[in-house]
């Protein structure tokens, strides 16, 4: 049985109080892409994120799909949105962060932030726990199954 990274964290955080002696880091919790990753991704980014049966040949917003594994570390229209083993240059992590502006050659180009906010609606980010899992997946070398 797989523990949720969202529990595991609770566990640390309740032992760290009580036993400030024992140290436990939740970054030493592997990050399992089926039980952590994928329901993120179903929940907050797949919707725009994957493959239209509909329309084969269009691809995911930005050219960027969180439905296939190939797809997704091919990247998107900005290029490499998963580098896995780096967090901190990974375009996924700090678009979920906020909005990145991209050098361009003849201007720079602002990405909105993601989940890209529905219409007429303020933007709800990813919540800091669900940033730091995938942030700590991609670290781990953003190991996602066949």
């Amino acid at each position: 049985m797989k523990i949720p990274a969202v529990v595991i964290a609770a566990s640390i955080g309740l032992i760290r109080m009580m036993c400030p002696s024992v140290a436990v880091s939740a970054d030493d919790k592997k990050i399992d892409f089926v039980t952590d990753i994928q329901p993120i991704f179903k929940e907050s980014c797949v919707k725009c994120h994957s493959l239209d049966p509909k329309k084969p040949k269009k691809h995911g917003a930005g050219g960027f799909q969180l439905d296939d594994k190939t797809a997704a570390f091919k990247g998107g229209k900005a290029g490499s949105d998963i580098l896995p083993g780096n967090s901190k240059d990974s375009l996924l992590v700090k678009l979920l962060s906020g909005p990145v502006t991209l050098p361009d050659s003849e201007e720079d180009k602002e990405l909105d932030p993601m989940p890209k906010a529905k219409k007429g609606e303020k933007w709800k980010p990813l919540t800091a726990d669900q940033i730091a899992i995938i942030r700590q997946w991609i670290d781990q070398g953003a190991n996602w199954p066949d």
